[in-house]
């Protein structure tokens, strides 16, 4: 059974000797831990901690800021201090990343004050669906919201700052997730929601004929894997920070 994610197609679109080394021969080297991948998964950890929270009880919004602190101490804890305190990008130039961790955390409650609690139902959901009867799909939605009857939305939080790779078909496959889990999807709203940029968001709207072309690019990407004997090299720039770049021969430009 081929086991994708969202995370490993787009791998395979961009690189697929890099998908081949990552999930099927799989060498024995230590991934590198870089400052914007900490960075953001610290971020992620503790916007899901703070929901949660939310999920289990009642909370005013006076005690907000009392919760999202807890949680931020809460959440640094389970990362590398040492990695979180180098230098991350940030609009006016770069700072210490747990410095402007605060600082993203405070306009994500901000943003909540200004806007409303979102009625979240979910928080790093799960999920798993066959595209075929040799391949499925899985992984977690950072957050989702019930909007109303048939009406939901999911969020996925960004820490990267450029716009441009941001992948409509990323949202579009939770939102087929969603309407396989809960069966009265009628329409599903998007949401990139760049945690770097104030909150601002990306956002998307889908309908079934959106959910059809879904499932169409999930087979054709299914197959093209499955059959792919060849696992051809993509060399770019990215490739300075390929994990597998020392046993790649030539994927990489000089």
């Amino acid at each position: 059974m081929l086991k994708l994610s969202v995370s490993s197609m787009d791998t395979y679109t961009k690189c697929p000797k890099k998908y081949h080394y990552r999930y099927i021969e799989k060498p024995d080297i230590e991934e590198s831990k870089w400052s914007f991948t900490e960075f953001g998964s610290c971020a992620h950890r503790i916007l899901e901690l703070f929901h949660l929270e939310v999920l289990k009880r009642p909370i005013k919004e006076e005690e907000y800021p009392r919760l999202m602190k807890r949680c931020f101490q809460d959440g640094v804890k389970e990362f590398d201090i040492n990695i979180l305190e180098e230098p991350t990008w940030t609009p006016s130039g770069d700072q210490p990343g747990i410095i402007y961790m605060r600082e993203v955390i405070q306009d994500y409650l901000d943003n909540i004050r200004e806007n409303g609690m979102p009625n979240v139902i979910g928080v790093e959901m799960p999920f798993s669906f066959k595209i075929d009867e040799n391949s499925i799909v899985r992984g977690y939605i950072d957050r989702v919201d019930k909007v109303g009857p048939g009406e939901y939305r999911v969020v996925d939080y960004k820490t990267s700052k450029n716009e441009k790779y941001l992948s409509e078909f990323q949202l579009l496959v939770y939102a087929e997730a969603l309407n396989r889990k809960y069966g009265d999807v009628k329409i599903v709203h998007g949401s990139f929601l760049l945690l770097k940029h104030k909150c601002k968001t990306k956002d998307f709207t889908f309908k079934a004929s959106d959910l059809d072309r879904c499932n169409k690019l999930l087979l054709k990407n299914a197959s093209h894997i499955e059959t792919d004997n060849t696992w051809v090299k993509k060399p770019t720039f990215l490739c300075n920070w390929c994990d597998y770049k020392a046993i790649c021969q030539e994927a990489w430009a000089e």
